[in-house]
């Protein structure tokens, strides 16, 4: 193959990668609204580890979870389960997640939060 035929199929790959940029973004777009909430956990995390002088890596022995997996965790561009929510708050003492009018269902009767 000579050089010239090169240098096209190098543009050809190139030309062929761009046409993602649209899906790229459109995925950015849909992420957006957890992205944010990711975000703000992430920040309320870190504020938690600071007044605690407690790392990233104490976090990651107490949650069970690998150090990378909690830096990216504050990073905020995890997308996060309510079980690892639930495992956060409990490490950490903290509160991240609150559902408004909250009621949980015991034995098939409602029981309110708000009345604890």
């Amino acid at each position: 193959m000579n050089k010239i035929n090169t240098t096209s199929t190098n543009l050809d790959d190139l030309v062929v990668g761009q046409s993602n940029w649209k899906k790229k973004a459109q995925q950015r777009k849909n992420d957006k609204p957890w992205l944010k909430k990711s975000n703000a956990i992430a920040f309320m995390v870190l504020d938690a580890l600071k007044s605690r002088k407690m790392t990233q890596v104490q976090l990651a022995d107490k949650l069970k979870v690998s150090p990378q997996q909690v830096n990216k965790i504050v990073k905020g561009r995890e997308n996060l389960t309510l079980e690892t929510i639930s495992k956060l708050e409990k490490a950490l003492g903290i509160q991240l997640l609150v559902l408004h009018d909250e009621v949980i269902y015991d034995h098939q009767e409602p029981v309110s939060m708000l009345n604890e």
